[in-house]
């Protein structure tokens, strides 16, 4: 049984290795259909941001007769206007000479000071200053934000929201974005019956497959269902072979323990690589990854999950999503969001691996407007109890040779990625 960080070491490993050995695939998007996936290739400014010198403030553009320091007390007369759309277009402004300005208004290049609205008294022709401003102020220096030729956004960059307002300022109507991840799974178990079938005595109802398609539907894969599979070394091979053709990874749920049914980590093991099986967590003990395939020829990675639903959630979160958004994004492996919290009530437990507990993460503010996080466990951590999974939005990390934690302690926790604290 190899440690938790070991596997996750292992499992880079195996993820950086098929991201070497298989083509990165792009495709065009429009701007407007691009939200959540991963550009494949740098973003270039192609404008300078602003493109021109431009007002900060409402105010008056002047042309000072001092051309450094602070002016005071100067009077200007008033040639024109400029605002957003239309800049001024009259003859250049020479020293004591200005036009009224709006936010966003290209600055005369005659210009070189905008005095604030608030600061200045005027008349029909004039403009006479009532406080000091710096020479210079209150203009926004072209390309001052953006250089043109620049890089805006990197290969591998998530799109979200507040990149899209950026994109489109330089006219950005399609970007370049990585294919989608295509990832297949199915469930082993004859137990297992699909939801509206009548349950004989001792089935149970699948829930691993739902489960599986809930947490990757977040993310930018093609999801391949391929349902339940007969326990039997021949119906699982088939099943992994179609799998492997179709999808870049293959998850199975079930049948990697060492029952006498448990088939399918033997399968991948003939058809492939097992690169580890056994992992010192709590829930999830009975893993193994690995591809299917020949090393030499290797089509698919194989990610393979505990039967037991809290389990399988667990493993999937925990240990497989980090590395599912490396080969996503094909330049990092991108953990899951670690938090401090104040534990709620004492927490005990036996030891010897790293346990993933379900809690519940609150955000708590004292009278002073302090805030802090807190969080409680739920309860029974029995792996088959899946409603404190469902009440749960995180999950509380206890090393391997920690058995009691007191009330009051800080804590490690594991955000689910869909938590929103309030």
């Amino acid at each position: 049984m190899i440690s938790f960080a070991q596997a996750q070491d292992n499992l880079h490993q195996l993820c950086r290795t098929w991201v070497a050995t298989h083509p990165d695939v792009s495709e065009p998007l429009a701007l407007c259909e691009s939200l959540g996936r991963y550009l494949n290739e740098d973003v270039i400014a192609a404008l300078e941001l602003p493109r021109s010198d431009i007002s900060a403030m409402d105010g008056y553009a002047i042309c000072s007769q001092d051309r450094e320091g602070t002016l005071t007390s100067q009077v200007f007369t008033l040639k024109g206007e400029s605002r957003a759309g239309e800049p001024y277009s009259g003859d250049p402004l020479a020293p004591g000479e200005c036009v009224r300005i709006f936010t966003g208004a290209v600055v005369p290049e005659s210009a070189d000071t905008v005095v604030i609205q608030e600061n200045v008294e005027r008349d029909n022709t004039s403009v006479r200053m009532l406080q000091g401003t710096s020479f210079g102020a209150n203009i926004r220096r072209r390309g001052e934000e953006i250089a043109a030729h620049s890089a805006i956004a990197i290969a591998g960059q998530l799109i979200t929201p507040n990149m899209i307002p950026l994109l489109a300022s330089q006219g950005i109507a399609e970007v370049t974005v990585r294919a989608k991840l295509r990832v297949a799974f199915f469930a082993t178990g004859d137990e297992l019956k699909a939801a509206g079938d009548s349950l004989g005595e001792g089935d149970i109802y699948e829930s691993n497959l739902a489960s599986i398609a809930a947490v990757l539907g977040h993310y930018p894969i093609d999801l391949i269902d391929l349902g339940v599979v007969e326990d039997t070394p021949e119906a699982i091979k088939s099943c992994l072979a179609k799998a492997s053709e179709k999808a870049d990874v293959v998850i199975s749920s079930g049948g990697v323990s060492v029952g006498d049914y448990d088939y399918v980590r033997q399968c991948v093991d003939a058809m492939g690589v097992v690169s580890d099986y056994k992992v010192a967590m709590k829930p999830g003990k009975p893993v193994c990854f690995g591809h299917i395939d020949d090393a030499e020829n290797w089509k698919a990675l194989f990610f393979g999950l505990p039967g037991n639903a809290v389990s399988s959630f667990v493993v999937l979160t925990e240990l497989y999503l980090p590395v599912m958004k490396y080969l996503l994004n094909r330049e990092r492996v991108i953990p899951n969001t670690l938090l401090e919290a104040i534990l709620e009530t004492d927490l005990s437990r036996r030891g010897g691996r790293l346990e993933f507990q379900r809690g519940v993460l609150s955000r708590d503010e004292d009278a002073g407007g302090r805030t802090s996080l807190r969080v409680s466990a739920m309860g029974s951590q029995d792996s088959h109890r899946v409603l404190g999974l469902a009440r749960a939005n995180c999950t509380i990390k206890i090393a391997a040779d920690v058995e009691h934690i007191s009330a009051g302690s800080k804590v490690t926790v594991s955000v689910f990625p869909w938590t929103d604290l309030q």
